[in-house]
């Protein structure tokens, strides 16, 4: 009985020297990979909003990675980095994300941070409506990108024919649409927020002609749609796979904090020239729609949207379906 007993203390104690070793032999694995500072793009205005606490206070990552955050005028601008291999990271529009990946661009989709958040805003008090847009002109902002689509679809389901019924207008970019309906100079637009805000707030007579999720439901069948997502290089998920899952929950934090605190976000978006005015900002933040959506919860929505853009304009998610690989999962248990 001894013998036994002092046989399962040496065991004992040599796992627990194992388990020592195996921790040590992690730390010094860690220790060992060269370091690396990865860059994440977002673009200014609405979509920068979320990432906003990440410029405030850049995440301490594990793997030896330190990051850097920047802000970019423009989807087209964030592409050409992406296209460089300059950005690690980076907030796109779904069906760019599903364009590039369709292109050989190794930046596979890590999660959904921006859902439906577009407003038919209107100075005409006849348009109370889908259908009251029959023979007017309406704006819209982002031309083959989601505005449009998600429109087209709605319009479709309504039986407006946008050839003939309807004049769509897309020579604006969306602060000069707000800026335009401010001053009176057109009546209808489609706008996603801040910009939607930033309107009705500039002018009494603007209001929120009607609710737009509820025609898409409709036409779509989805309870919602994605309009921004987050990408990550290929090989730094299959290389420092810690380090992206901690920048994740960092993300996460940061979308969290600016939903629980708007003004404190909106001072931030100001100081960092995000390209918003504080007071627009957190005005719109609450009316605004933003998530934090893995790709494993996210992939029915993202996929659905897709294939919408696919029977409507091929060109613009790359001529196909995005495969599997797009919706890249971690394995962490909660994508």
């Amino acid at each position: 009985m001894k013998r036994c007993l002092s046989l399962f203390a040496v065991l004992a104690l040599c796992s627990l020297q194992l388990f020592s070793l195996g921790g040590k032999e992690g730390s010094t694995l860690q220790a060992s990979l060269p370091q690396l500072e990865i860059t994440a793009g977002t673009i200014k205005g609405p979509s920068g909003i979320g990432m906003i606490h990440l410029f405030s206070q850049p995440p301490a990552l594990p793997q030896n990675v330190s990051l850097t955050v920047e802000a970019y005028a423009s989807a087209d601008a964030i592409a050409a980095k992406l296209l460089s291999g300059e950005l690690d990271v980076a907030v796109l529009p779904v069906n760019m994300a599903a364009k590039l990946y369709n292109s050989g661009i190794d930046y596979p989709m890590l999660a959904v941070v921006g859902n439906g958040m577009l407003k038919l805003v209107s100075a005409d008090a006849s348009v109370t409506g889908i259908s009251d847009l029959r023979g007017k002109e309406l704006y819209v902002a982002g031309q083959g990108a989601t505005p449009e689509f998600i429109l087209r679809t709605i319009l479709k389901n309504e039986g407006i024919d946008t050839d003939t019924a309807i004049k769509l207008i897309f020579n604006m970019a969306y602060p000069e649409i707000a800026a335009s309906l401010i001053a009176g100079r057109i009546s209808n637009a489609l706008l996603p927020e801040p910009f939607a805000t930033m309107a009705l707030r500039g002018n009494k007579d603007l209001r929120d002609a009607f609710p737009v999720l509820p025609l898409w439901k409709a036409a779509s069948g989805q309870d919602d749609y994605p309009m921004t997502v987050l990408v990550a290089k290929g090989s730094l998920i299959k290389e420092r796979p810690l380090a992206v899952k901690a920048f994740l929950d960092a993300y996460e934090q940061s979308i969290k904090k600016v939903l629980a605190d708007p003004l404190e976000a909106g001072t931030l978006v100001e100081a960092f020239e995000l390209g918003l005015k504080a007071p627009i900002a957190s005005a719109a933040i609450p009316v605004s729609n933003y998530v934090f959506i893995k790709s494993g919860k996210s992939r029915a929505a993202v996929s659905g949207l897709l294939e919408i853009f696919m029977a409507s304009s091929p060109a613009s998610i790359g001529s196909k379906l995005p495969p599997p690989s797009f919706y890249a999962d971690l394995s962490d248990g909660k994508n």
